[in-house]
């Protein structure tokens, strides 16, 4: 998972929860109030109420978390997409197709020359950048082999 999409993941996980808390506390301040009734009476209604309150309090403590949470991960996010597109850059601009076969055994067919060619373009990348996470390399690499590799045929009629 990419931090934009655990971004994206967190802000909608603290939409859910921090309006699942809103609507919960708003239900049970009404039933606290009498305006709802709920038929639970002694010991076991009181309890009952309480135990309530506390969960919708803490989905609304996670909702609030899960926002401030999402937006620390989205600058990771964009920090991480400057370096993949830095990296990108360097990559295509010093690498190409017919260099990368040239330094392999082209002999290879379909998915032993996919692996031979991906794994070429992780260990230049590894030997120039050496930090970059097991997400960002999956994501980088095909993005790389895409762009040298599967250029769009022209439809013949």
């Amino acid at each position: 998972m990419t931090l934009n999409e655990k971004a994206k993941d967190l802000r909608s996980s603290g939409y859910a929860l921090t309006v699942c808390g809103a609507i919960g506390l708003v239900a049970m301040v009404l039933i606290f109030a009498g305006v709802i009734p709920l038929n639970i009476g002694g010991v076991v209604g009181i309890v009952t109420k309480l135990v309530m309150s506390l969960l919708f309090i803490v989905f609304l403590i996670a909702g609030i978390h899960s926002f401030r949470k999402s937006g620390a991960v989205a600058l990771d996010a964009e920090r991480e997409t400057d370096k993949k597109n830095e990296i990108k850059k360097w990559f295509l601009n010093e690498h190409d197709a017919e260099l990368i076969d040239g330094e392999l055994d082209t002999t290879l067919e379909g998915n032993d020359l996919y692996f031979e060619r991906t794994d070429f373009i992780k260990d230049k990348i590894c030997e120039r950048f050496m930090d970059v996470e097991d997400a960002l390399m999956s994501e980088l690499t095909e993005e790389i082999y895409s762009e040298l590799f599967e250029k769009e045929q022209p439809c013949s009629m």
